[in-house]
């Protein structure tokens, strides 16, 4: 009997690879009445795996640090139309929908990621394929009110000094990955920046970036940490300077 590797093997019911691996890894899989936590356990189609799962649960591990964000800076977004930027899996945007936005325009430059409940989601507007620094207002039916931001291998200034000249946005929440801000000769073999007081310049070069469109920037560490143990940081931004 072929087996595969259990985190494959979940793709029938968990919509989506990553999700598969974080409910793996908090213990909400088993096989034949064990609880297994490596995502490389093997499977066949004869083993009895059992999923686990909880009422508040989101799409993906990464929703919780927008979550945190949101939280701590008492963001309201309630019946306001969102553009999430490096959606993926849509954690951000399940985190949107859940505080009340009205609309999400869930974008992101790869495609066939987004969870299968978001993606049937009448809420949601799903914009595969699409390179944020190529954004235009015309890309969107109405202003955007919020926007968050995930991305991975570039720096989110070179983002954001597009976004924010081509669209005028009331406050913005931006994770903030120093590993991807600094050149690889700072990071150690594992991809991880060990030097904290790098990372902590990173995040205020970014305020001070922010600073240029927005009168209030705050930062926090991420109530998570980066799946390759990297600290990462939430930016929020408000009160823009010119509307």
């Amino acid at each position: 009997m072929d087996k595969i590797r259990l985190d494959k093997a979940l793709l029938k019911t968990i919509s989506s690879r990553a999700k598969a691996q974080d409910m793996i890894k908090e213990g909400k899989i088993s096989v034949n009445g064990k609880v297994i936590t490596k995502a490389s356990y093997l499977v066949s189609d004869e083993d009895d795996i059992v999923v686990t799962h909880t009422q508040d649960e989101f799409v993906s591990r990464g929703a919780f640090k927008l979550k945190g964000c949101l939280d701590k800076y008492n963001v309201d977004i309630s019946n306001q139309v969102v553009l999430d930027i490096g959606a993926s899996t849509g954690g951000f945007t399940d985190v949107c929908l859940r505080y009340g936005a009205k609309k999400v325009y869930a974008l992101d430059v790869g495609h066939l990621q987004l969870a299968k409940e978001l993606d049937q989601d009448c809420r949601v507007v799903k914009m595969e394929g699409h390179n944020a620094r190529e954004i235009v207002p015309d890309w969107f039916d109405e202003p955007i009110d919020f926007m968050c931001m995930d991305v991975s291998f570039i720096s989110c200034k070179t983002i954001l000094k597009h976004v924010l000249h081509v669209l005028s946005i009331s406050h913005i929440a931006i994770l903030v990955k120093p590993q991807f801000e600094c050149g690889p000769a700072a990071l150690n073999k594992h991809g991880v920046l060990i030097n904290s007081k790098l990372a902590l310049q990173i995040v205020e070069d970014v305020k001070a970036f922010l600073f240029q469109y927005y009168k209030s920037v705050e930062a926090m560490p991420s109530i998570l940490e980066g799946r390759s143990g990297n600290q990462e940081y939430m930016v929020y931004a408000k009160d823009l300077r010119i509307s």
